[in-house]
């Protein structure tokens, strides 16, 4: 069973290269909402281990990544909330609106550390921002801890004899306020925006247009244009003019988002997602499939969305211990240029792009030929590649004993494993949960399955953190690879189960 068409389908006249013209509306912003968020990931660890003067928070490896691992659960985990407001109570235009206009001040307040000390030290003529960079301890703390206090009574009265102190624990405060106020909003815009987003795009098509499935694959193009433009802009701003310029250049892409969101929506969606689906939900309740039928589909979802956690943990380590190993153990010089560590996320998009187009031909080819690959076999796949890929760097972190460093090319090779995997497993993942959703759950069943691959899988990567400062980097990637190949081995099990389970539910894999 599909779900039913929209009502508010965009009309045939608005399309553009065969897509409604709402469907690339919705395929630009979410580029530049991806493009900002992650401009941030691809500096955030980075920012967080790099010492105060330096501009970054000074933390250790552990606290980095578990930072980093904490902030991606959130934000995957309460899209599943934010689904449901979307769907029920505020509709999925109010929803995307209200959640990006969030999101633009997230990115904003990331600057806030360097920021705010600067506007108090301006205000009382003194230099706070130098100072809270001198203290000699790591920023982004409970300013009441004591060995917080202890470095602010040593450094305050050297700005002044009275207030210095306390001028001091004001910036300090500060800095670490706005930092943590910051995540706080880009969760929250993230949770009312990011399962919305992908409902909004297939809404305008019918579920039988051969098309859908491929504008989910330009979807993907865009979030993979988005990070590989980040990555490059993004990191050479916070290496060139330091790590808040950085973060700047990522709210300068979520400023334009909200932007052409705000401008072009009631053009071209027309009244798709205008309103919440209260009534319709309990109109397609009286013809909805039988309760085992939606708990089948439930489980079919709960398992693929497990077998891809697997994958995400080990992807998300594109973020974490890869972009830290690269920092620290891989001679990044080409000739007399050395590639800066943010650019290698772009350099993974790099390799998705020019497939992504390919992909989406090739998956309307199969599937007006009842040729197409179901989600299992691209999963396995995916998982083969993540293997693979961690594989590799555990090969170069063996080869990187100080002073040696691992060549270059082991983490480029890498990533293009990665890119492939990552690609065949996304363009059709957006399909199948819109396929197997529960009717009038379309927005909530997306919110979920965030919340078990990318939230579950990007907080368990965190975890990585841990393993890197207790046994290296080497064992780290060698037990996430070993980890993503034994789901690989289960995946390919579970095939001739989840296939009976699919057909039982009604749902293509």
């Amino acid at each position: 069973m599909e779900l039913a068409p929209s009502r508010a389908a965009a009309p045939p006249s608005r399309r553009w290269l065969g897509f409604p013209k709402g469907a690339w509306l919705i395929i630009g912003v979410e580029f530049w909402e991806r493009f900002s968020f992650y401009g941030m990931m691809s500096i955030l660890a980075l920012f967080l281990k790099a010492s105060p003067a330096t501009g970054g928070f000074g933390w250790s490896t552990s606290e980095s990544l578990g930072l980093v691992g904490t902030y991606t659960f959130a934000m995957y985990a309460f899209p599943a909330v934010g689904g449901y407001l979307a769907d029920r109570v505020l509709g999925r235009r109010r929803a995307v609106k209200l959640g990006a206009s969030f999101m633009f001040v997230g990115q904003a307040l990331l600057a806030s550390p360097a920021l705010l000390p600067e506007i108090l030290g301006r205000a009382h003529g003194v230099p706070l921002l130098a100072a809270l960079r001198d203290l000699g301890v790591p920023l982004g703390r409970w300013v009441g801890s004591p060995q917080i206090q202890a470095a602010i009574l040593r450094q305050g009265p050297l700005l002044d004899a009275h207030a210095g102190a306390g001028w001091l624990t004001q910036a300090y405060a500060a800095s670490t306020l706005g930092f943590f106020c910051a995540i706080f909003c880009l969760v929250l815009g993230n949770a009312l925006m990011k399962s919305t987003l992908v409902v909004l795009c297939g809404e305008t098509m019918d579920p039988t247009d051969p098309h859908r499935e491929a504008a989910f694959a330009y979807y993907y193009l865009g979030i993979s244009l988005g990070a590989l433009l980040s990555g490059f802009l993004v990191g050479i701003a916070a290496q060139t003019f330091g790590w808040y310029l950085g973060f700047t250049v990522g709210a300068v892409g979520m400023g334009v988002a909200l932007g052409a969101y705000l401008t072009l929506s009631g053009r071209w969606l027309g009244e798709i997602g205008r309103n919440p689906e209260r009534t319709a939900a309990r109109a397609a309740s009286s013809v909805a499939q039988p309760r085992q039928e939606a708990l089948r589909r439930v489980l079919l979802l709960f398992v693929l969305a497990l077998l891809l956690c697997a994958f995400s943990i080990g992807w998300f380590q594109l973020y974490g211990s890869w972009l830290l190993f690269i920092d620290e153990h891989v001679d990044r010089a080409l000739g007399r240029f050395t590639i800066p560590t943010p650019w290698f996320t772009s350099i993974n998009a790099g390799f998705v792009i020019p497939l992504a187009p390919v992909l989406a031909a090739l998956w309307v080819w199969l599937g007006e030929r009842n040729r197409s690959l179901d989600i299992v076999q691209k999963y396995i796949f995916a998982l083969s590649m993540v293997t693979l890929a961690n594989g590799l760097f555990y090969l170069a972190a063996r080869y990187a004993v100080p002073p040696v460093q691992a060549s270059v090319w082991l983490p480029i090779a890498s990533l293009a494993l990665l890119g492939a995997g990552e690609l065949v497993a996304w363009t059709s993942t957006y399909g199948m949960v819109s396929r197997a959703a529960p009717v009038g759950f379309a927005s909530v069943a997306m919110g979920g399955w965030y919340l078990l691959t990318l939230g579950l899988g990007g907080y368990l990567s965190g975890f990585a953190g841990e393993l890197v400062d207790a046994f290296g980097f080497a064992h780290a990637f060698l037990s996430i690879g070993a980890f993503t190949g034994f789901a690989c081995i289960v995946a390919v099990c579970l095939r001739g189960p989840l296939a009976r389970l699919a057909a039982r539910a009604r749902v293509s894999l």
